[in-house]
């Protein structure tokens, strides 16, 4: 259980919010491995009751065998105290509301001092010293101490995200790392722990169905991470690491974000205990549903619900341009001679300034822009009220032909089916073993989304119709290609219908080096100013860049 000493740091601080601490205190030094400290104003306990907490099993949060079923605390086993006495000095002071003085216990292995009588808070604080000091092949393998103290930061960051009632305060090295206000609110919390610019960037979510709420925040796609550290999923206020609800938040963002990129999100799913198994793991971080599905659903569901409407990240100018910018902004020029810029303004790009949720798309004027050609057969370039507009025409397309996928869907919630269009020949295609036994499961996804699929004789499928507009020459690839992804991860039937809908929009879409009349390019304009949702196609590649005028002002330098 105690691998490092941010697993000590996660220990005592479960158990001072398991003591309905409403204040708690963490001091690290030396990334932990000489000191960590944790004070709370919790229940406390008794002098007996010090005397036989670091026992092993010892616990005051089970009462009868039942509770094994629903457990509701983040502690149950008795096994963390005695943990970190095995490898670690410990002295803990411990004093009850009731009680006119604390008790202090020092425990070294497996010698617990008998309890003394000592002037204390109420509440409870422990000090670990000397982590390892008897193990010091282990203490010889941790990492430095910025790491290891990172890795304590981020534990108690954590517990505030999933507690914002609770006040927190870590000091590093004798500073103050981290405060929270403690109201409430997550808003707050996060703003404490992820700073304000971050916190201002933020949607709420708070959604219920079939007996699962899902509460917390996500963030817009413009504050996206390059990893998944700042995607903090908990069960019951237990931040958890299952894959399952990471997908599930993930895939809420689909078309929302570049290649790569991860969203930020702190999100609490709460559920009945007797739903979820917490005891699969030693360090609790693994759960495991009574039903994995139905959980999938909820959280996908409850963040598309927030992100729909909302703008995507924006996007940087090219690199070339950037460096262009800066050099004439330091004075530059490539005589030699110090150039005497204007004022240079921030690139102002398409998505730069987020919509609420009932301002509708980012591309809404759309329709006004003007068409001025095709470069190489992959961009369109058109005049817009703001500057130029570059569009990938093949994700522009995808984005359109996505969304129409799913509205079709969508607006029968008993399943209506989108048009299909019949084919003369049907396709047939063999398939393994893995298909046909899943086929009856997902068939009807596929009738939605306007696929007729039937088994064909033994190992063959027959495809008689077709989503209108799917291209014929890569019918075959598609059908492979969505079955794939049908039958594919943990997701619920909401997330593989945007799995399939971005199939059939990708084999639909124009492609990117054919030729386009001006027609289709005001056709497509058009579509866009009606397509709900950020600048991205499906699979998150940017589908418009827009140049401002000022931005080429800067550039040309003409001002």
């Amino acid at each position: 259980m105690i691998e490092r000493p941010a697993s000590v740091v996660k220990e005592l601080v479960e158990n001072s919010l398991d003591a309905g601490a409403a204040r708690i205190t963490v001091e690290i030094e030396a990334g932990g491995s000489e000191l960590i400290r944790v004070v709370d104003d919790g229940l406390g306990m008794g002098a007996e009751e010090l005397a036989v907490a670091f026992q092993r099993h010892a616990t005051s949060k089970l009462r009868e065998i039942d509770d094994l079923a629903r457990i509701a605390t983040f502690g149950f086993r008795g096994e963390a105290l005695a943990s970190i006495a095995a490898v670690a000095r410990v002295a803990a002071v411990s004093r009850e509301f009731e009680s006119r003085a604390g008790a202090r216990v020092e425990v070294s292995g497996n010698a617990v001092g008998a309890p003394v009588q000592v002037a204390a808070a109420p509440g409870t604080s422990i000090e670990v010293r000397d982590l390892f000091h008897n193990t010091p092949a282990r203490r010889e393998f941790l990492r430095s101490v910025r790491s290891e103290g990172s890795a304590c930061l981020r534990v108690v960051s954590e517990a505030a995200l999933g507690r914002p009632d609770v006040r927190f305060e870590a000091r590093m090295g004798g500073r103050r790392a981290l405060g929270t206000p403690g109201g409430g609110d997550l808003v707050e919390a996060a703003r404490a722990v992820l700073g304000r610019g971050v916190a201002d960037q933020l949607i709420p979510v708070n959604a219920a169905a079939d007996q699962i709420a899902v509460v917390g925040v996500l963030g817009v796609p413009g504050v996206a991470q390059p990893n998944r550290n700042s995607l903090v999923v908990m069960v019951n206020g237990r931040r958890v690491h299952q894959r399952a609800l990471v997908a599930a938040v993930e895939g809420a963002y689909r078309g929302l974000l570049e290649v790569g990129r991860h969203p930020l999100a702190v999100l609490d799913i709460r559920c009945d205990p007797g739903e979820v198994d917490v005891n699969v793991h030693p360090t609790k971080r693994e759960v495991r549903f009574r039903d994995e599905g139905r959980f999938f659903e909820a959280v996908h569901r409850a963040c598309w619900g927030a992100l729909r409407d909302l703008s995507p990240t924006t996007f940087s100018l090219p690199s070339e341009l950037n460096a262009m910018e800066r050099r004439v902004a330091l004075g530059w020029s490539r005589s030699g001679v110090s150039a005497r810029p204007g004022p240079m303004e921030e690139p102002q790009l398409l998505g730069d300034q987020l919509p609420s949720q009932n301002q509708g798309s980012p591309l809404a004027e759309a329709a006004r822009w003007r068409y001025l050609g095709q470069a190489h057969n992959r961009f369109l370039v058109v005049e817009t009220e703001r500057g130029i507009a570059l569009l990938d025409q093949h994700a522009a397309h995808e984005k359109v032909l996505y969304a129409r996928v799913l509205e079709g869907v969508a607006a029968d919630g008993a399943g209506m089916p989108q048009a299909g269009q019949g084919l003369l020949s049907p396709m047939l295609l063999e398939v393994g073993p893995a298909v046909v036994a899943e086929l009856a499961e997902a068939q009807d996804l596929f009738r939605r989304a306007g696929f007729d699929l039937e088994m064909f004789g033994e190992g063959t499928l027959r495809c008689s119709a077709v989503p209108i507009g799917t291209r014929l020459s890569e019918l075959r690839e598609l059908l492979v290609e969505v079955l794939g992804e049908a039958l594919e991860g943990p997701e619920g039937a909401a997330q593989r219908l945007h799995r399939l809908a971005a199939s059939v929009a990708c084999h639909s879409a124009i492609r990117f080096g054919d030729p386009i009349s001006p027609e289709q390019v005001s056709a497509l304009l058009r579509d866009l100013a009606g397509t709900p949702g950020g600048v991205t196609c499906p699979h998150g590649r940017p589908a418009v860049l827009l140049l401002s005028e000022g931005q080429l002002l800067s550039a040309f330098r003409r001002r």
